[in-house]
């Protein structure tokens, strides 16, 4: 079967065999001399694959995403085989050879992907379907994750804050930062967290033009929002991947619009290099020097420093923290994972694993996954931290699967991972045993999934494929609880209905007491200061009636009903207010 990811022909695994050595003292041409060359051409060549190929250490592991393939998706056939299922596959448009994927971030049902040349692409993680494309800044200046929150997208590109729309991709406003940025950036709905080389960490408050405009008088231009400084601003234009390349986009300098305003700077004095963990109402800093900050993310009234704890692993750490349902869970150089309370600190369990840990864990509803050095996979209780696997050794038994390198995805059955060389693995998620596998070593920029059962492969062509168990048609969603939690009002507008008969007028006070008792959690309040700040009465006795509809977001019936009488809706924490809508 010739259809494979690069070229190679496809056997099945019980066909491969060990290659039979060459006899050294048989004569393969009447020269022995040439022969005995042509030994030695085969010895280096041999030596060379060795080293490049199927023994590739992390550090190689890590260098191979810089790699430029072109793979192909793997065969029905073998798919079939893993009793796997390809969801869909799609190409983000590069610039060439060149060009390839910085970041790729799950959040929810979205997958957001940044390129080296500076795009920006919101795909739908469940479906495939690409809902915008934006390219933004300096091309190949890319080094940090992208921030979100509900509203917008905030994207680092050098000395230059871009907030991307997050239903459209268009610009917002884009602010040049008074100094650079050395870790990857956290967002809320009210502010962004951002660590400098210098130790500091900076929270913006966000600009809310939305809710500037609702407030303006009918004819009056919005007050615009002072910078911190002065500097001149970056912009760009939308650019489409398609047709232009990265080194057409053209940047233009601007002055006033809107800005972010600094609320608080904190010294740490400490290095902050790794990204930061936004759990709650709390920021947790792992930092190289092995402290762990946690802070609040406001200043507290009457407080000179919003630092709440400090916790030391008393070494090193080298790679990302994860978290889940408000712990946070560093892995360090004294070779423990430690679970940390993000609300005070408090350590709820440590789990030795005996050597360093060299990736960031993977955390799903009931698991922990980590990798260390020489080691390979460890799956841990998340509630004890204890380990789950028994893998039999020829010097006992053993928690690690030493072939697994990197963590995919993982269902109730199986866990998928990939070995050292880029091998695609299958494992049993109770016994942590080999299953099966296949060669996915052109599949550079694997993409760790936590967040569903979906396994992505990506390469540097632009093409990335999602494949998932036959048995699990519907994606499972580990971070469910932490998803409703984050912004349950939002969910439940996201739901869609079904309302054959609709209903009669009546005033919007009584209209939304209604839709409180029949679609919590939703709470309403009609913001009257906006109102009149907007030179407008209440809303609240004028009447509004719903029509009939079918399977429709509730959201966008509350957004048909409220434009009837010239008014909108706004999420802020636990309330959705009610305001009005901006003159046109």
């Amino acid at each position: 079967m010739e259809n494979s990811l690069s070229g190679r022909r496809w056997l099945p695994e019980s066909s491969l065999r060990e290659p039979t050595p060459l006899a050294q003292n048989t004569d393969y041409s009447p020269n022995r001399e040439a022969n005995m060359h042509r030994w030695a051409r085969i010895q280096l060549i041999a030596l060379i694959a060795v080293m490049g190929g199927t023994a590739a250490s992390p550090a190689q592991q890590g260098s191979r995403a810089q790699w430029y393939t072109q793979p192909t998706p793997p065969p029905r056939e073998l798919l079939d085989r893993l009793n796997l299922q390809m969801s869909y596959r799609i190409y983000v448009p590069m610039d060439g050879r060149r060009d390839g994927f910085a970041t790729v971030q799950l959040q929810g049902r979205n997958l957001f992907v940044q390129t080296r040349s500076g795009l920006v692409t919101l795909i739908d993680a469940e479906t495939g379907v690409t809902q915008w494309r934006q390219r933004v800044g300096r091309p190949y200046a890319v080094e940090h994750a992208l921030a979100f929150n509900s509203r917008e997208v905030y994207v680092i590109n050098n000395l230059y804050l871009f907030a991307l729309d997050r239903s459209t991709g268009a610009v917002n406003w884009s602010f040049r930062l008074p100094e650079g940025v050395a870790a990857s950036p956290v967002a809320d709905e009210e502010q962004i967290f951002l660590a400098t080389p210098t130790g500091h960490l900076l929270a913006y408050l966000l600009p809310r033009p939305e809710l500037r405009a609702a407030a303006s008088p009918p004819g009056e231009k919005s007050q615009r929002l002072p910078s911190l400084r002065g500097e001149g601003r970056i912009t760009t234009a939308a650019v489409s991947p398609l047709t232009r390349s990265a080194r057409e986009a053209s940047t233009v300098d601007e002055t006033g619009g809107l800005y972010p305003l600094r609320a608080w700077s904190e010294m740490t004095s400490l290095r902050l290099e790794l990204p930061l963990v936004l759990a709650g109402d709390r920021l947790v800093l792992p930092t190289p020097n092995g402290i762990v900050l946690g802070m609040s993310k406001r200043l507290p009234a009457g407080a000179r420093t919003t630092i709440i704890y400090r916790f030391s692993t008393e070494s090193p750490i080298r790679v990302p923290a994860a978290h889940l349902d408000g712990v946070a869970y560093i892995g360090a150089e004294d070779a423990n994972l430690y679970a940390l309370q993000a609300h005070n600190g408090q350590l709820l369990w440590r789990a030795v694993i005996g050597v360093p840990i060299n990736r960031q864990p993977a955390v799903t509803n009931e698991d922990i996954y980590v990798v260390s050095e020489r080691q390979g996979m460890m799956r841990l209780d998340r509630a004890s931290g204890q380990p789950m696997w028994r893998l039999p050794t020829r010097d006992g038994l053993t928690s690690f699967n030493a072939a697994a390198n990197y963590f995919l995805a993982a269902n109730p059955k199986y866990v998928y991972a990939l070995d050292a060389s880029g091998r695609f693995l299958v494992l049993d998620r109770r016994r942590g045993i080999p299953l099966s596998g296949f060669d996915s070593r052109d599949f550079v920029f694997p993409i760790s999934n936590d967040v569903t059962d979906r396994i992505y492969l990506a390469a540097n062509n632009g093409l990335i494929i999602c494949l998932h168990d036959r048995e699990y048609p519907k994606a499972i969603r580990h971070r469910q609880r932490e998803e409703e939690a984050e912004n349950p009002l939002k969910l439940r507008l996201d739901e869609r209905i079904t309302d054959e008969i609709g209903t009669k007028e009546i005033p919007l006070a009584e209209m939304l007491d209604r839709w409180s008792k029949r679609y919590p959690p939703l709470r309403f309040r009609i913001e009257e200061t906006a109102f009149r700040d907007a030179g407008r009465d209440s809303p609240a006795q004028t009447n509004v009636k719903t029509p009939p509809v079918k399977d429709k977001r509730l959201g966008d019936v509350l957004k048909d009903m409220l434009a009837a009488i010239q008014c909108t809706y706004e999420i802020v924490g636990d309330v959705i207010l009610i305001l009005p809508a901006p003159a046109k």
